[in-house]
């Protein structure tokens, strides 16, 4: 995204205000954060070597400089992040000037899981402090959003605070995962599995929704953008039976429902749930239940109006 210099002080005004008025502490469930400050700098030169007791997360939105880290020069330009992490040395420089978004902040650790606090550890550790390309990652795209929210010309400017709120949190959390070493690694399996069973739903709720219409493996699977034999494996792995037996029970299911509950005829509902034919619908329907549709429902009649009369 090409930014114009200096086109954006109006925002930073703006931002620095609210910001640092409003949101000085992250709360979600097992985290909590305390934000010492927010900074919009249209243009930042030059400071001295110093450090922070706290973390420090830096993104360029224009200009050219470095950032020194314990001797280390790392070369700045549009887009980079950078983070400068607890008692570690360090110092930024520029000719012509930086732009920059940071927040300075730190866990409150009694608040946070486990989790959290070992992932904070880590990046207090391990942190990489300077990701080049930031720009279309996450928390670039977010520092942008949040700025936007500024912009004078733009309706956001009276953002709720929940909004806001819910912005930041999300923008510390997108730190911990581009610099942490270690935080939201999801494993292969775990990610395969999740997939899986996400869509193996999306194939049930298609079935369910559209039974009184042909239901073929290759429409299905076409409808997903899926190969048949994917879905297959999906409905023998996470489904746990095949295909035609789960749109068979899901029909007969249907049926039972219409038999007992409406005064359609036997050829309608068969027709309503797909079947092609009245005897197929009675020979899939006493299969599965032991009793032709004509009998479930004369003997569910006469229970429900003998069970009354008790």
């Amino acid at each position: 995204m090409s930014i114009e210099p200096l086109s954006f002080v109006p925002s930073f005004r703006r931002a620095n205000s609210v910001m640092n008025r409003t949101l000085n502490r992250i709360e979600k469930p097992d985290l909590a954060v305390q934000i010492h400050y927010w900074g919009f700098m249209p243009r930042h030169f030059d400071n001295t070597e110093h450090k922070h007791s706290f973390f420090e997360a830096c993104y360029v939105l224009t200009g050219y400089g470095s950032y020194i880290e314990e001797n280390t020069e790392f070369p700045l330009q549009p887009g980079t992040l950078f983070l400068s992490r607890p008692g570690i040395q360090h110092r930024i420089l520029s000719k012509e000037g930086l732009a920059l978004c940071y927040v300075a902040f730190e866990p409150e650790e009694p608040a946070c899981s486990d989790l959290y606090a070992a992932a904070f550890g880590l990046l207090a550790e391990q942190g990489i402090p300077v990701l080049q390309e930031g720009a279309d990652q996450t928390t670039g795209l977010l520092w942008l959003s949040l700025l936007s929210l500024f912009n004078p010309s733009s309706t956001g400017i009276n953002c709720p605070p929940p909004v806001l709120h819910s912005m930041a949190a999300s923008l510390i959390l997108s730190i911990l995962s581009a610099h942490g070493p270690g935080f939201y690694k999801e494993g292969g399996e775990t990610v395969k599995h999740e997939e899986g069973a996400s869509m193996i739903h999306q194939a049930e709720l298609f079935i369910k929704d559209n039974l009184s219409e042909p239901l073929s493996l290759e429409r299905v699977a076409g409808h997903l953008h899926i190969t048949t034999r994917h879905l297959t494996r999906l409905f023998r792995n996470f489904g746990h039976q095949s295909f035609v037996h789960y749109v068979q029970e899901q029909r007969v299911q249907k049926a039972k429902n219409l038999l007992l509950n409406t005064d359609h005829q036997i050829k309608q509902i068969a027709t309503l749930c797909g079947f092609e034919s009245v005897h197929y619908f009675t020979r899939v329907f006493t299969s599965k239940l032991g009793v032709t549709p004509a009998r479930f429902r004369r003997s569910q009649f006469t229970e429900g109006r003998y069970d009354s009369e008790q």
